[in-house]
């Protein structure tokens, strides 16, 4: 990051420094309209004096304001499907088994009675979308398949067109082959290229793909053009880094589905239970009524910005980058967004000073407006008082909790096909922290895991899958969320 900042040192206020909320919103010029508002908040109000390398860990919460969330933006949809045969396996529980069994694309599958596959499943939720009070006339929706290659079923055309999108939809059963989800990815990017309103991707797939490097040419695209994807992994044998890195890199989000057959718990999500799940996505895409959140970000002197996590309502990285501002994607109606910013600090003398400027500018497309938070000042106080420098506020360390829930996830998975062991122990902490938080869907995740690895000193794909995808979307906060003085010192490094 740029340390474009003069290091302003603050005379005390009548011989006693009073310190100043971190919190601000002001608008963009005099009468200008206000439809996003900003709030900061530092894990402690102060810091020590002459200690270099400690952290300052701040929550930055971005809410629309009434106007904003009464503009409802037309929406931009497309959906891009995986049409490769193994799709075509059951996942609800079927009435009969035939005992006979049939070849797909190489897969052997059991003919079964009463049972819904993939494919059925995700045609019943397309067509319910399509005929879904959330979408408007005026909202526009596209569709593609991918398989062996990749083709548009139905350019964007507007909601009203009901029968030709439902005639589209029904035609995905005829499709087969492989996976070669990069070229389903950029056929759609291709489409959302001219859109405007608020846009999105929604990819369903439930294979490893072909085309990974054009996977992650194509996460780059969609990223530039700030449209999140919600990716849906169906099933247990999917590429979870590879879906969780599309949603991290576009600020999408996503979803965990599991056949029924497998009794899945929360934090996944039953097969069964995908029309509403898809509805439920379509619904928070209306809600988004603030798009395209940018934020930037000038330190002073050896500040150095670390890192920026979204911790709510998905949790997701946001890339740092020197050239421009750091894309937030968007934020709903409802309750906003939250994210964590990371800094570092050099040692400085017992004093009140400036550490950075942030700035974010933001649209809301449902009343054709661009707007500008101008720069909002952290400020803190070096003490070489230590009880001043001990008080932490419990919330902003709760968020940074929940953060760290995914590292160690992430450590855990790779550590259970070298060491069980020391996976478990890791897989404790996290469970620590989710009990702290209150998290009890992520805490049974994290038994069931613990268990597995007791029993068969490792993780199934399925559980692993939905640790990562879980770690992601089961976010909470609490107020009650304080870590022990031990965790607080190793994150902060004071």
């Amino acid at each position: 990051m740029s340390n474009a900042l003069v290091n302003p040192r603050e005379a005390p206020a009548h011989g006693r420094f009073v310190p100043a909320p971190i919190l601000a919103h002001r608008n963009c010029t005099q009468g200008a309209l206000n439809m996003l508002e900003a709030k900061l908040k530092p894990h402690r109000e102060y810091l020590l004096a002459q200690s270099a390398g400690q952290k300052l860990f701040l929550t930055l919460t971005v809410k629309p304001t009434a106007e904003a969330r009464q503009a409802r933006p037309d929406l931009s949809v497309v959906f891009v499907v995986d049409t490769s045969g193994s799709m075509r396996e059951v996942v609800t529980e079927p009435t009969e088994r035939t005992g006979r069994t049939t070849q797909v694309d190489g897969q052997v599958y059991e003919v079964v009675k009463g049972g819904k596959n993939k494919m059925q499943l995700m045609i019943e939720a397309l067509r319910g979308i399509v005929t879904s009070t959330l979408i408007r006339p005026g909202d526009r929706l596209a569709l593609v398949k991918f398989d062996d290659t990749a083709e548009v079923l139905v350019p964007f055309i507007t909601a009203s067109n009901q029968a030709q999108l439902a005639a589209a939809v029904d035609k995905l059963d005829w499709y087969s082959g492989g996976t070669h989800m990069g070229a389903g990815m950029r056929a759609g990017a291709g489409l959302l290229t001219g859109e405007r309103g608020s846009r999105r991707m929604v990819l369903i797939s439930d294979g490893q793909t072909f085309d990974a490097p054009l996977v992650e040419d194509q996460i780059g695209a969609l990223a530039g053009l700030q449209v999140p994807v919600t990716v849906v992994a169906v099933g247990d044998e999917v590429n979870a880094d590879l879906l969780t890195a599309i949603a991290d890199r576009t600020q999408g989000q996503p979803l965990d589905i599991v056949p029924d057959t497998q009794n899945p718990q929360p934090p996944a999500i039953r097969a069964s239970e995908l029309p509403a799940a898809l509805l439920g996505d379509l619904q928070k895409a209306a809600a988004e009524v603030v798009t395209g959140v940018a934020l930037s970000v000038r330190t002073v002197k050896d500040v150095v910005l670390e890192r920026v996590t979204r911790v709510q309502p998905t949790q997701t990285e946001v890339a740092l980058r020197a050239d421009g501002p750091l894309p937030l994607g968007n934020v709903d109606a409802g309750s906003g967004a939250t994210f964590v910013l990371e800094f570092t600090l050099p040692a400085r003398p017992a004093t009140k000073m400036r550490l950075a400027q942030l700035g974010l500018t933001y649209e809301v497309p449902g009343a054709n407006y661009r707007g500008e938070i101008p720069p909002l000042d952290v400020v803190v106080e070096f003490t070489g008082e230590e009880a001043l420098a001990a008080r932490i506020d419990p919330e902003v360390m709760g968020w940074v909790q929940q953060r760290n829930i995914e590292g160690l996830v992430a450590q855990a998975t790779r550590e259970a096909n070298q060491n069980p062991e020391q996976a478990a122990k890791t897989l404790e902490q996290a469970r620590a922290m989710t009990q702290r938080l209150g998290n009890g869907a992520m805490t049974q995740a994290l038994d069931r895991a613990i268990g597995e690895l007791g029993s068969s000193k490792t993780i199934s794909l399925g559980t692993a899958k939905t640790l990562k995808i879980g770690a992601k979307t089961q976010t909470l906060s609490s107020d009650a969320a304080l870590p022990s003085d031990e965790d607080i010192r190793r994150m902060t490094g004071a």
